[in-house]
């Protein structure tokens, strides 16, 4: 079964809220490779208009990140890439990478999973996962123990596919840990 690492950049940290752009990557966790990966903002009126919302406590957030995280602000207002659409395309992507029998990892158990389910329900579209092959990178971290630190993270914070490669990176570094390799 493939790992597929998914992050979101948000408009609010529960579901329902807006969702400016999804970033994935696939991992192996025996090996530590990363493979392909998936990017795409979502035109922020686009949730609106499918009745997503805004949290001015992480519109605040936004405004104190740096000049280039806050660039995805800007990219949705013109993406050309609508909610529907934007599922769309990540359905198309994890399924090229098994079907629906794959592994779908978030950073924490009730935020990008959470959020990305109530985003293919609001838009009528099936899960391409099966609802139980979710999975919590932050479980993880709390399974390596307090002595575990991920090696410094490249990129962007806060942009959805750098965050996405950190995340399968740290997953990465996490098993072979709990391997004792």
């Amino acid at each position: 079964m493939p790992d597929v690492m998914l992050d979101l950049e948000t408009l609010g940290t529960r579901p329902g809220c807006a969702v400016l752009s999804i970033g994935a990557v696939v991992f192996n966790r025996h090996s530590g490779e990363l493979g392909p990966e998936f990017h795409v903002v979502i035109n922020r009126k686009s949730c609106l208009k499918n009745g997503l919302f805004e949290e001015q406590s992480t519109l605040d957030w936004w405004s104190r990140q740096s000049d280039e995280a806050r660039k995805i602000l800007t990219e949705a207002e013109s993406a050309p890439n609508g909610l529907g659409g934007a599922l769309i395309q990540l359905t198309a992507y994890l399924q090229k990478m098994g079907k629906r029998d794959l592994l779908v990892w978030g950073c924490g158990s009730d935020f990008d999973i959470g959020i990305l389910t109530h985003c293919y329900a609001v838009m009528n579209q099936p899960l391409p996962w099966m609802f139980w092959n979710s999975r919590c990178l932050r479980t993880l971290r709390d399974m390596a123990g307090p002595s575990h630190r991920p090696e410094k993270k490249n990129g962007v914070a806060h942009s959805a596919i750098d965050d996405a490669r950190n995340q399968a990176t740290e997953a990465c570094q996490i098993f072979k840990a709990l391997r004792g390799a």
